[in-house]
């Protein structure tokens, strides 16, 4: 599974905790606050989310391109400290 996740984080300290996460995910940084894997195990991806939301605040924001996942194209987003979930077929 393709995902591409786009940051917009409010501390050096949330950034620091969320390039650990994606480091240890084997996730490459594309651009200052962009992350993509072309190779993401669909099996990790609930791990993934927790480990992010361990290492996040309120005033972050974060959104995780996929696709394909359950054969649509999904933006789920952290905001206001919780994660939702669009889907687009």
């Amino acid at each position: 599974m393709f995902i591409s996740i786009s940051l917009d984080l409010a501390s050096p300290e949330s950034e620091n905790n969320v390039t650990k996460v994606m480091n240890e995910y084997g996730i490459k940084k594309i651009q200052s606050n962009l992350f993509e894997s072309f190779e993401f195990p669909l099996n990790k991806l609930g791990n993934f989310k927790r480990d992010l939301s361990n290492c996040l605040d309120m005033y972050d924001n974060i959104r995780i391109y996929q696709y394909p996942l359950e054969e649509t194209f999904k933006i789920s987003y952290f905001i206001s400290g919780k994660w939702k979930r669009l889907s687009i077929k």
